[in-house]
């Protein structure tokens, strides 16, 4: 039996779906797979972005995958061994399908996803060195490297060529380490800094628009600017201004795949006010101008 095929038998829906509108498009597109790397890649088995525009119940018996959706607008619910769990806009939903039936239910319309149904051993040996259990439910911060590589795996072919399997399985492994690591706030145990530092990356993560000068942490933290750059190279391996235009810079790129923004509003968007001056340094950052790094992802 095909995947689609358990698939299909695994889910059923109350009320009745019109004809044509489910249940498959729940889970996207059904992938090609690959004989050569099914079996010893992470390996995406349907995908896609999906709308649902009203009311149903999906229930879905065990399956031997795990299934990453991300809400974009509207919001869902899943319910599990009695527990139930709110997907709200932002938040990725990281699953073990196997372990028992579950029940998803749009709450509120319309609701957009991105889902991907995946296998392969990548995601039980992660599970066993984190506290995981089941699922994670955690809400990614709009410029997030794990929301940028999801994208990336969203414009990718459902084709059969290793080209294909090769790329998906680097972008699941992205995104799935990168999730545990963000969720369970994983760092080096070999790190060791004082506490401001983290505060200090934590404000330059959420302050990507905002206009920096050295001389505000200068301020706010009563230390010389120096002796800040100095000790936040050293914990973080770069100094405050270079740390938060590459984290601009990821930013730029996820715009440049998710929105059909204009160069220029993407660089004021994220920070920068001189477009000349983003496109230089995205370039010198990511190999390649803004523009060519769209066309060539898009494809």
């Amino acid at each position: 039996m095909t995947y689609k095929e358990q698939y299909l038998q695994s889910l059923s829906i109350k009320p009745p779906a019109p004809a044509g509108a489910m249940p498959h498009t729940f889970a996207g597109t059904f992938y090609e797979l690959l004989p050569e790397t099914a079996d010893t890649f992470p390996t995406v088995l349907s995908g896609g972005t999906m709308e649902i525009l009203s009311g149903y119940t999906l229930t879905c018996q065990p399956m031997d995958c795990r299934m990453l959706l991300y809400t974009r607008d509207g919001g869902g619910r899943i319910r599990m061994r009695s527990r139930s769990y709110t997907l709200e806009p932002g938040s990725l939903l990281y699953m073990d399908c196997s372990v028992s039936t579950y029940i998803i239910e749009p709450t509120h319309f319309p609701w957009r996803y991105s889902l991907f149904l995946v296998k392969g051993d990548l995601f039980s040996r992660l599970e066993t060195l984190v506290p995981f259990e089941t699922l994670l439910l955690h809400p990614l911060p709009p410029y997030s490297p794990v929301l940028r590589a999801l994208n990336q795996l969203l414009i990718g072919s459902p084709g059969a060529c290793l080209y294909n399997k090769l790329t998906d399985a680097d972008l699941l492994h992205h995104i799935v380490t990168g999730l545990f690591t963000e969720a369970y706030k994983m760092e080096s145990t070999d790190t060791r800094y004082p506490p401001f530092l983290a505060e200090i990356r934590n404000y330059l993560d959420a302050s990507l628009a905002e206009p920096f000068r050295l001389d505000d942490l200068e301020e706010r933290y009563h230390m010389s600017k120096y002796r800040i750059c100095h000790e936040f190279s050293a914990a973080f391996g770069v100094p405050p201004l270079k740390y938060l235009n590459r984290k601009r810079l990821e930013a730029a790129a996820n715009l440049l795949l998710t929105t059909d923004k204009k160069v220029h509003e993407i660089s004021l968007e994220v920070g920068f006010e001189n477009t000349n001056h983003f496109i230089s340094l995205f370039k010198r950052e990511m190999g390649t101008t803004p523009q060519a790094y769209r066309d060539a992802k898009r494809g």
